[in-house]
């Protein structure tokens, strides 16, 4: 995930650290999916490319640490995330505070944790949230509002002090609990050749 143009997590951790709620005993899950592009934040970072990622989640005790990786973006190349956390509830309100890094071997920079980095925060309730992602080390942030409805998700997503202050509004559907279907539209740019600009992404899942 990368902010920075960023992930995770990343997403697309974008997306794997979020919302993770304690365990009561140590657990190791992981996964690969197959993306028709890398969507990341409302941008397709594939440009029409398909994406290949996988990730290893250690958990336990509403602590957790993983690895994300990915075969990358049109810009940067490949692409691995470390990341660490903490998630738990008190009553109906679900939190999460982690760290992730974002690293980029192939490229000319970026090339080690910690050269990209984001504290991650997120309080939710029922099926509402809210998680903004804060880089370490300049004033960009992302924030991201949640709706959960059904098999539906929508997320309305806005950049703040990046190179370009774009939004976004996203639909997702998950067809089952393999494949999930992702409409993200630009609402707003600094860049006016992104506005209205729309991505679609297919998504196949596979737990190990």
């Amino acid at each position: 995930m990368k902010t920075l143009k960023t992930a995770i997590v990343a997403a697309t951790l974008s997306t794997v650290a979020i919302g993770v709620a304690p365990v009561a005993m140590a657990e190791v899950s992981a996964s690969a999916t197959l993306s028709t592009s890398y969507l990341w934040r409302g941008y397709d970072l594939g440009q029409g490319d398909a994406a290949l990622s996988a990730d290893v989640v250690y958990s336990e005790g509403g602590f957790y640490g993983g690895l994300w990786l990915s075969s990358g973006d049109a810009t940067n190349g490949t692409e691995y995330d470390l990341f660490l956390g903490y998630g738990g509830s008190v009553g109906d309100v679900t939190y999460n505070v982690g760290y992730a890094t974002y690293s980029y071997p192939t490229a000319d920079t970026n090339n080690n944790p910690g050269d990209l980095a984001e504290y991650i925060y997120s309080v939710g309730y029922g099926p509402a949230s809210v998680t903004i992602f804060d880089d370490v080390d300049s004033g960009y942030t992302y924030t991201a509002y949640g709706l959960d409805a059904g098999d539906f998700s929508f997320t309305y997503g806005a950049h703040d002090g990046g190179a370009d202050d774009q939004s976004n509004f996203d639909v997702s559907y998950s067809v089952n609990d393999s494949l999930s279907l992702t409409m993200s539209t630009v609402l707003d740019s600094d860049d006016t050749s992104d506005d209205a600009e729309t991505t679609f992404v297919a998504s196949y899942t596979l737990p190990f």
